[in-house]
């Protein structure tokens, strides 16, 4: 067990954190990181939990469907650390801020890893509000009550105010010590609802449920009371995308997307497993459909932050920028190429957004930027700024943190859906910022030479994801890129003091995520993937002609990344000062794979490597063809799987990977459970 790290997952419903927030959670487990998960609302919805063998009517039970919903996450959870989902659990209460009780459930062989259940209504009570924990955030309702799940370790009602919920997730906090806090998405994309874009379960023209955001909000909100992890330890925030997932690119492998789903079968039950309890023993529905709504094809950052955040200042040392505790930090080597740093050095500004933006001036001075969540409103009036941070003298300190406004700072209702900035500095000495704006565009503000700020500017652009990439090229203009649904956007200046425009002849693969882009430095290099990117990630460089023009695609055979005598897709020599532009890309569009930093794990036997490239590709990847009930890492444990061959709950056994109906396509009911 890692005693060093602990991790706080807060979420709205049972199961959030299974599609939206894994494989990074089954992964920090895996390696032994103390990790604590709690679910607001008990997810009861309208309790209805049909069993897929049983003829009779459905007849709702939100009691015993809040019931059956834990019994399917200890079950993952279990499964997830110790390979045997019937593990036991010990059990308790703990009293909240509002004087309630919630449910507490903890792994007996791994206790590290803990359950808390509030158990709010997700749905309120037929003559109170509906959608409890959103009006609650919203302020429509004083309290909402609590649901008692059949069975279960409570046995009264309780009610929750809107204090009282961050209160307790502050008591919360301060028991557990995290070092890193997940949360849901507080800012989900606005968006047009149509045939391609269904409503389903979004709350108004925002791209997520209302419970997902609100639950975000609460968390966010007590993140800024929270006094950290103490010891000398710092924390970090990641917050995760939801029902975004289902309508961009999506960016795990297949066999992360196996994985995730897996677990998911466990949760619902998938085979027809009976842990006992008349309840029931997961969410049926979700056990036999994960992929239906595309939600298990991605996980997705929030904040995915693409800006440089190690460079070397003018005296030659590398110098680290990150956010902990919501402020800024830096850490600086001692010595150039030296093995020893100094920090981390605080330098306030919170409550940022993860990822920041740095740029070193022609006289040595660090400038910093970043996305600051101002105001988190009951309503539609959030606050969401870029503020701005800049060193007086070189080596010198750090002066007050100054704000740039935000593009949509007009708009009450648009203000909120920022991202976060980008910089880079052209020829003339002047600085460029770009963000992601509301509407999915870009936007740009530039810093004259002698330092006084421009308007904010349109750069247009459409279906823009999180995440851009901005450099200088040789001859001093500015390259910014961006990944769209369509592919990556080019914009580069026609002259040196024009604004830049966007390329329409310039476009990639469909992406998975945010480009990373560069210039080759002189005499020639590699162009290579970016640290910490996964293998499984198809990273594939292009190349612009000088002066722009169409991109290049490099050629290279892909049987020998690393390898820089044989150009592959982690090495591939380009001509000095041309720039090299990488992205991941998702396999639905074609043969280039999909990926994501987090995904690290490998489906299969021994000594039959994962490539999907060497093997034909099918929507489940690996799986046709992997060891039944085997799980291999990359760091080459095994986790057992105890189930054996699956049970198909409407009778018969099947062998895994002999059912080719079990197709991965969106909408597609998945008719019966594998087990990897």
């Amino acid at each position: 067990m890692d005693s060093t790290s602990s991790i706080l997952q807060i979420v709205a419903h049972p199961d959030d954190d299974l599609y939206f927030m894994n494989p990074t959670a089954f992964q920090a487990m895996k390696a032994g990181v103390r990790t604590t998960t709690v679910y607001l609302t008990s997810g009861d919805a309208q309790g209805e939990n049909p069993r897929p063998w049983s003829t009779e009517p459905v007849v709702a039970d939100r009691e015993a469907y809040g019931r059956a919903r834990q019994n399917g996450l200890r079950a993952a959870y279990a499964a997830m650390v110790l390979g045997d989902r019937t593990a036991a659990w010990t059990s308790g209460t703990w009293q909240t801020a509002d004087g309630g009780l919630a449910e507490v459930y903890s792994l007996a062989a791994a206790p590290w890893v803990t359950l808390f259940f509030l158990n709010i209504r997700q749905h309120g009570t037929p003559e109170g509000p509906s959608r409890s924990l959103h009006v609650l955030w919203r302020g429509e309702a004083e309290r909402v009550p609590t649901l008692v799940p059949r069975g279960g370790l409570v046995g009264d009602v309780f009610w929750y105010t809107r204090p009282g919920v961050v209160a307790t997730l502050v008591n919360l906090m301060e028991i557990v010590r995290p070092t890193v806090i997940r949360t849901m998405d507080p800012d989900p994309d606005r968006l047009v609802h149509d045939e391609n874009f269904p409503q389903r379960h979004d709350y108004g023209d925002l791209s997520d449920h209302c419970d997902h955001t609100a639950a975000a909000l609460f968390s966010w909100t007590a993140i800024s009371q929270y006094r950290g992890p103490a010891e000398g330890r710092h924390f970090a925030v990641e917050a995760f995308r939801g029902y975004y997932n289902e309508r961009w690119p999506h960016n795990l492998s297949p066999q992360a997307v196996s994985l995730k789903e897996f677990f998911l079968n466990i949760y619902g039950a998938a085979d027809g497993y009976d842990c006992g309890d008349p309840a029931g023993s997961g969410d049926y529905a979700v056990g036999l459909n994960s992929r239906g709504p595309g939600w298990v094809q991605s996980t997705t950052p929030r904040y995915p932050g693409t800006g440089d955040w190690l460079r070397p200042d003018a005296r030659g040392r590398l110098t680290a920028f990150a956010v902990i505790d919501q402020q800024a930090a830096v850490w600086v080597q001692a010595q150039p190429g030296g093995d020893q740093w100094r920090g981390p050095f605080l330098l306030g500004g919170a409550p940022l957004a993860p990822g920041l933006a740095v740029s070193l001036t022609p006289d040595g001075r660090w400038q910093i930027f970043a996305e600051r969540l101002s105001y988190l409103a009951h309503d539609d009036a959030h606050g969401r700024e870029i503020v701005a941070l800049e060193q007086a003298v070189p080596d010198g300190p750090f002066g007050e943190w100054g704000t740039l406004g935000n593009p949509s700072a007009a708009d009450p209702r648009r203000d909120r859906h920022l991202g976060a900035p980008v910089v880079t500095r052209d020829g003339k000495g002047r600085l460029h910022l770009f963000v992601r704006n509301a509407g999915q565009g870009v936007h740009s503000r530039v810093r004259a030479a002698d330092g006084t700020w421009g308007e904010w500017t349109d750069l247009r652009g459409f279906d823009v994801q999180e995440g851009l990439s901005a450099l200088t090229a040789r001859d001093g203009s500015v390259e910014l890129f961006a990944s769209s649904r369509e592919g990556v956007f080019h914009w580069s200046q026609d002259t040196i003091d024009s604004l830049p425009s966007r390329a329409p002849r310039f476009k990639l693969s469909v992406p998975a995520g945010p480009p990373t882009a560069l210039v080759q430095p002189g005499g020639g290099g590699h162009a290579r993937r970016p640290l910490g990117e996964a293998r499984r990630t198809d990273r594939r460089p292009g190349r612009l002609r000088p002066g722009g023009g169409r991109r290049e695609h490099l050629a290279g055979d892909r049987h020998a990344p690393g390898d820089p005598e044989r150009p592959g897709r982690a090495g591939l020599p380009l001509p000095p000062g041309r720039l090299a532009v990488a992205g991941a890309f998702d396999r639905r569009a074609g043969r280039h794979g999909g990926g994501h930093p987090g995904d690290l794990l490998r489906l299969g036997r021994p000594g039959r490597g994962g490539c999907p490239r060497q093997r034909r590709a099918t929507p489940r990847g690996d799986a046709t063809r992997a060891r039944p009930g085997r799980l291999r890492p990359l760091d080459g444990d095994r986790l057992s799987c105890p189930y054996g061959p699956v049970r198909r709950p409407y009778g018969g056994r099947r062998r895994p990977g002999r059912d080719r109906s079990n197709r991965s396509a969106p909408g597609h009911r998945v008719r019966w459970a594998w087990c990897p």
